[in-house]
Parts: C-alpha cells; structure tokens; sequence
C-alpha cells in the first residue's frame, strides 16, 4: 500500500515537472525578450543581466533592474530568480528573489516591487522556487517547488508579514 503512494506522488511530480518545463517561462528558462518582464500599460519593464544557474540544473537567477518610462534603471536585486508577475494594473511587480536563511541554506522569498511608490518591500515567508501564475489586487498565487512535491499558495499581501522595505 505504501508503494501506491510513492507511486502516486511520483506521477504527480512528473506531470508537473513536464508542464513546468514545457510551459515557457520557467524558472529554468527565462531572458529578456520574454513579454512577462513587461507591465501591462507597457509603462516599466524588469531587465535581468548575468543570468546563470548558481547550482547544477538549479533555476535561475542574476542581476534584475526595474526600468522605467523614462529609460531609467534602479538595481532591484543581484541574487533575482523569476520569472516575476506585473499585477493587471501594471504598478506592482512580484519577484522571486535567493536568500540565505540559516540552517535552511538557499531559499526563495517574494519580493514586491511597487513603481508608484518606488518602494521594494520583501516578505518573510521563504519558498523553494517560486512559479508565479497571477497577480490580482492584492494576492499572489502560484506554485512553490513545481518540480518537486509542488504545492499552491495564495498569498493576500495585506496579511504577509514584510521582512524589510526599501526605496528604489
């Protein structure tokens, strides 16, 4: 009975493992040119340098920078994974960004970009890889660990308790 089950999670895992790898993007393959990095009033955009996979086969990750109207840049982060998810309005972006938590190692957290603002606010809940799917209003929702026991979540931002805040 015990190997039903193994069984079971280990179709589950496959299957997601194929959509996340075939469902472009991923957290795996990700640049650029890619319409996502875009906000829907084509008013800012998120542009990555450097991207690299920092482990073998890891997602992956490098130097993200908001760009603005203007063709200004600020530096969101150099340890930036993705990719992110501009909310409908075209104001807020959330974006996955590694972290070192101590005796966790590498792990993910969410991070909030609000261009009106021009605020970056970090939130404390810590991810395995972030696969980001909508950005309504408030909450988030993807899937954390796509490849591996992925698991939903929908975070409402008015209730996440913010780690820091930082202006950009």
């Amino acid at each position: 009975m015990g190997r039903k089950k193994i069984h079971k999670n280990v179709g589950i895992n496959l299957k997601m493992s194929e959509n996340t790898i075939n469902n472009y993007p991923n957290a795996w393959n990700f640049y650029n040119g890619n319409e996502q990095l875009i906000s829907h009033d084509k008013k800012n955009k998120l542009e990555y340098d450097n991207l690299i996979e920092f482990g073998m086969s890891s997602p992956l990750s490098g130097t993200c920078y908001w760009v603005n109207n203007d063709g200004k840049k600020a530096l969101i982060n150099n340890r930036c994974a993705g990719p992110p998810i501009w909310n409908t309005a075209g104001t807020r972006a959330a974006i996955p960004i590694w972290t070192y938590k101590f005796f966790k190692g590498t792990v993910q957290r969410l991070f909030v970009l609000d261009t009106e603002s021009r605020e970056l606010t970090g939130f404390k809940k810590i991810f395995k890889v972030l696969d980001l799917r909508t950005f309504e209003g408030d909450q988030i929702c993807g899937y954390d660990s796509p490849m591996l026991n992925p698991k939903s979540f929908c975070i409402d931002l008015k209730n996440e308790e913010a780690l820091k805040t930082r202006r950009i």
